[in-house]
């Protein structure tokens, strides 16, 4: 099973855009680390999606379960 479920096109795109202009153009270290924070972002998003299909799953199987008295 793949870890990545969408292709993500530009992940500047997914943090606030000031953290990448706050960072200093000659600071490898910072913009590494904003690359990463959008990173996370993006693996959140994914996992925030994968809970929401398992839980509605989950309660369309208790409604059919419930439905047999």
């Amino acid at each position: 099973m793949p870890m990545s479920r969408y292709e993500i096109r530009n992940e500047y795109s997914l943090a606030d855009p000031d953290l990448y202009r706050a960072a200093d153009k000659d600071d490898p270290e910072a913009l590494l680390e904003g690359v990463a924070m959008a990173g996370l972002v993006g693996v959140l998003r994914q996992i925030g999606d994968l809970a929401e299909s398992v839980f509605s799953f989950l309660f369309l199987l208790f409604l059919w379960l419930e439905s047999f008295g």
